[in-house]
């Protein structure tokens, strides 16, 4: 029996034939996915979009299974990150799966980011392999004792604290990644840490703080890249006073300002460098005449009376 090639994927028979699918994403601005629908209907493919918060869900039929999995395959390869499941696939599954094909364990830091991932992971029937329900971390006894005593002293107020205390329970038990959060009034900061630093983010808690914390863990045990609006924070340094405070998805119009146009660069440019040369031939007449510059038309004038040949005058 021949060896199969690694990396390719073998269709099963219901994949072969199907003409119909439901694509997952988290994270990424509706518009941004609506622009994507817009150019796969335009291919003669049925298409729809919802979003809900942060996860829109994109129903694609085809009339083949090869234009549906050319279609899938564009997607994934513009949404790598964003894209998380298919079907009936939940958040929560798909940060378990990440966490188990990646080999990541996860404890969290606190009660309450233990809170926000407990209730839907514990739905998830291979969770207990990668992580702890609180078992070995925030709920023991010993550890939680030992957490409270390296971050009792911490300055910099609760988000600090929270930073502390994740980078203290990766120490103490020796796991890859650890979750925290601090809830305040009306938003959540949430915490993911590595050995190396911590992603920050600071969710309204009308944007369901969970699912953003989720798809964090998911992101982070896959190595993929953050949402924007996710920061990068090294331990053990102040945490910037941006990174606390909400922001959500922006749209695809406002992620960025427009550029000027390239006209009003070259003349900004164009304008720039005749000052330098008004400058520095200001410069140049105050060195000459020794800052009179009221003598600078008689210095010229006998300057060029020296230099130039008079009449009948040979060059040798």
């Amino acid at each position: 029996m021949r060896p199969r090639a690694a990396g390719v994927k073998h269709l099963t028979h219901e994949e072969k034939t199907q003409t119909a699918c439901v694509l997952r994403l988290f994270g990424t601005p509706a518009a941004a996915v609506r622009q994507a629908a817009q150019a796969i209907a335009a291919e003669g493919m049925a298409v729809q979009c919802r979003s809900r918060g942060a996860e829109t869900l994109l129903a694609l039929q085809a009339e083949t299974p090869a234009q549906l999995e050319k279609a899938r395959k564009a997607l994934q390869r513009q949404f790598a990150a964003q894209l998380y499941g298919e079907g009936e696939t939940t958040l929560a599954a798909a940060t378990v799966q990440a966490l188990e094909a990646h080999k990541k364990l996860l404890v969290c830091a606190d009660a309450a980011a233990g809170a926000l991932l407990e209730t839907r992971l514990e739905t998830v029937a291979v969770a207990e392999k990668v992580f702890d329900f609180g078992a070995m971390s925030y709920a023991d006894e010993k550890i939680r004792a030992k957490l409270d005593a390296k971050t009792r002293r911490v300055k910099g107020g609760p988000a600090a604290m929270a930073l502390a205390r994740v980078q203290a329970v990766l120490r103490l038990v020796g796991t890859d990644l650890a979750a925290g959060c601090v809830e305040r009034a009306e938003d959540t900061v949430l915490f993911v840490g590595s050995r190396r630093g911590c992603w920050v983010r600071t969710v309204a808690d009308t944007d369901a703080p969970a699912l953003w914390l989720l798809d964090m863990l998911r992101r982070a045990a896959c190595g993929l890249p953050q949402a924007a609006g996710t920061s990068w924070q090294k331990y053990g340094q102040p945490i910037p006073p941006e990174f606390l405070i909400a922001h959500g998805l922006l749209d695809v119009s406002e992620a960025a300002p427009a550029k000027p146009p390239r006209k009003r660069h070259l003349l900004r440019r164009l304008l720039l460098l005749l000052l330098l040369l008004v400058l520095a031939g200001a410069a140049a007449a105050w060195y000459y005449t020794g800052g009179d510059l009221a003598a600078l038309p008689q210095k010229l004038q006998s300057l060029g009376a020296d230099s130039l040949p008079h009449s009948g005058a040979k060059l040798i």
